[in-house]
C-alpha cells in the first residue's frame, strides 16, 4: 500500500469500501499496521482459531485479463463460448447480446467514454480496445473509491501497454488527468491484481483480473497463515490455515505452494518486483521438501543437486553426496530442457500424462521435484473428472495411484508447515483430501 496515508486512514477506507460493498464483518479481527515485509501489513487484533473465516473482500475493479487469449469474450457478461458482436453504438467493444449491449454495466461507462474518444477500428471490435477496459473502469469509481484506489502501490511504468493500445485506437486522446488515473490504475493491477474466475457452466468459464483492497494489503509468505478462494460473485474468502496469535501478520501467498525456491522467487521479482528472503526461500532444502532438487549429473551417483545459497540466483549447484558442482548457467539450462519438454507431454491425454511420468519424467529428476509434484497433482485432477475417464472409467490401480498422489502431496504440504493452505488457483489440500475420501467411498 502507497506509504503517503497512514495505517488508520488505509484502515478506515478499508472499512468504507467493505461497507458499500455489504462484506464487512461487524467482529473484525484485524487491523492496519506497519509490516517489517513491505509497508503496511494486516495484523491479528485477538487469537484467532485454525480455519476461521477472518475476511470477506470484493473487487473494487474488474475486468478482462491484459493477455490476448483471454480477450475474446463479452466486454459486458464474459461469456467466450458463444458469438460475440461488436456494440453497435462505437464502442469498439465485444458483446454477445442485446442486453449485455444495453446493460448500464456496459452503456454508462467504458461504452459512452470510447465513444466519446472515437474508435477508429471501423464496423468491426477491437482486442486492443479491450485491454483498456480495465484502466477506463476506474475513471468511474466514486470518490471514496477512488481515495481507496489511491491507497494501492503503484509500479511505474515507461510505457503502460493498455493505455499505448487505447491511444493508438482512437481519435481523441484521453486528457491529462484521465491519463494519470489510468496509469495509476495500470500499475497498481501490475502489482497487486488477483486473477479470478467466471464460471458460465461445468465445462466453460473465463479468466478475469481484479483488484481486491483487503488482500492487496495483505504481504507474500512462501508458507503464509491464511488461505482464500472466490465464489460466482468474484467475492474473496480469507481463513487462516492455522492458530493465530495476537499481533501476528495475517499473510498470503503469491505464488504455488509447489513451486520451489527458484520459480517462486523469479516470479515475485518479476511480477511483484521484489525478492522474498523468507526461511523457505533460504533453505536451499525447502525445510526438507527438496522440491527444487536436480539428480546429480554424475551418472554412478544417487546424489542429488541443491544450490550453495538459495538467495543468490547465480549460486553454483553442489550434489548432497559426492563433489560435483554445476554452475548456474548449466543449472538454467537443464532446468529449460525440463521445462520444454514438460510444456509439449501436458496437452497430451490424462493417461498419456501419467505413462510420461512414469516412464521418462521420474528418470529426469528426483522424486521430490516441483515437475513431477505438478504432474501428480494434474493426475489427481484429470482422473475422475474429464470426460472418458470419470470416477465410473478408473481402473482399480487408477484409483490406488490418484489415492498415492494424494497423500504424497498433503505429505508436501506438512513438510512445508503449511497447515490447511492452498495455492492461488484452487483449494488443494480440500481438494486432495476430499479426493481420498471419494476413493474410499
Amino acid at each position: 500500500m502507497n506509504r503517503d496515508c497512514n495505517p488508520e486512514k488505509v484502515e478506515e477506507l478499508l472499512i468504507s469500501h467493505l461497507k458499500e460493498k455489504n462484506v464487512f464483518q461487524m467482529e473484525k479481527s484485524w487491523t492496519i499496521r506497519d509490516s517489517p515485509l513491505s509497508g503496511y501489513g494486516v495484523y491479528a487484533n485477538r487469537d484467532i482459531r485454525q480455519n476461521e473465516l477472518i475476511i470477506v473482500d470484493a473487487p473494487l475493479i474488474i475486468g478482462p485479463r491484459a493477455i490476448g487469449k483471454h480477450l475474446q469474450m463479452c466486454v459486458c457478461c464474459y461469456k467466450k463460448e458463444c458469438a460475440l458482436f461488436p456494440c453497435d453504438r462505437g464502442c469498439g467493444l465485444p458483446v454477445c447480446s442485446v442486453e449485455c449491449k444495453n446493460s448500464s454495466q456496459h452503456a454508462n461507462y467504458e461504452c459512452e467514454y470510447l465513444r466519446s474518444l472515437v474508435p477508429n477500428c471501423g464496423t468491426d471490435w477491437s482486442s486492443d480496445l479491450m485491454l483498456a477496459v480495465v484502466p477506463i473502469r476506474a475513471l468511474f469509481l466514486t470518490g471514496q473509491q477512488r481515495e481507496c484506489l489511491a491507497t494501492f502501490q503503484s509500479y511505474q511504468a515507461d510505457v503502460y501497454y493498455e493505455l499505448d493500445l487505447l491511444t493508438k485506437n482512437v481519435v481523441n486522446l484521453p486528457t491529462e488527468e484521465d491519463m494519470k488515473l489510468m496509469k495509476h490504475v495500470c500499475g497498481a493491477f501490475y502489482t497487486n491484481a488477483f486473477e479470478t474466475v467466471k464460471v458460465h457452466d461445468k465445462d466453460h468459464s473465463s479468466s478475469l483480473r481484479a483488484l481486491y483492497p483487503m488482500a492487496a494489503l495483505q504481504n507474500h509468505c512462501c508458507v503464509p497463515n491464511t488461505s482464500h478462494h472466490f465464489d460466482a460473485e468474484f467475492r474473496l474468502y480469507v481463513n487462516t490455515t492455522r492458530p493465530i496469535s495476537a499481533g501476528e501478520e495475517l499473510t498470503m501467498t503469491y505464488t504455488s505452494l509447489f513451486w520451489d525456491n527458484t520459480l517462486r522467487r523469479q516470479f515475485l521479482s518479476t511480477t511483484k518486483h521484489f525478492s522474498c528472503m523468507c526461511g523457505r526461500c533460504s533453505d536451499s532444502t525447502e525445510f526438507g521438501s527438496k522440491l527444487g532438487a536436480l539428480l546429480c549429473a554424475s551418472d554412478k551417483c544417487p546424489g542429488q543437486l541443491l544450490p550453495r545459497d538459495s538467495l543468490n540466483m547465480k549460486s553454483p549447484w553442489a550434489c548432497d553426496t559426492c563433489t560435483v558442482i554445476i554452475n548456474h548457467r548449466q543449472i538454467h539450462s537443464i532446468r529449460s530442457g525440463i521445462a520444454a519438454v514438460m510444456e509439449e507431454v501436458l496437452y497430451k491425454t490424462p493417461r498419456q500424462v501419467f505413462k510420461f511420468m512414469r516412464r521418462e519424467l521420474r528418470h529426469l529428476v528426483p522424486r521430490t521435484n516441483y515437475l513431477l509434484v505438478d504432474v501428480k497433482f494434474r493426475i489427481i485432477s484429470y482422473y475422475g473428472k474429464n470426460d472418458g475417464i470419470t470416477w465410473q472409467d478408473l481402473t482399480d490401480g487408477e484409483l490406488n495411484v490418484k489415492a498415492n498422489y494424494c497423500n504424497d502431496l498433503l505429505s508436501i504440504l506438512d513438510t512445508l508447515g503449511c497447515g490447511d493452505c492452498q495455492k492461488r488457483d484452487g483449494r488443494k489440500r480440500t481438494f486432495v483430501t476430499k479426493s481420498i475420501s471419494h476413493i474410499e467411498k
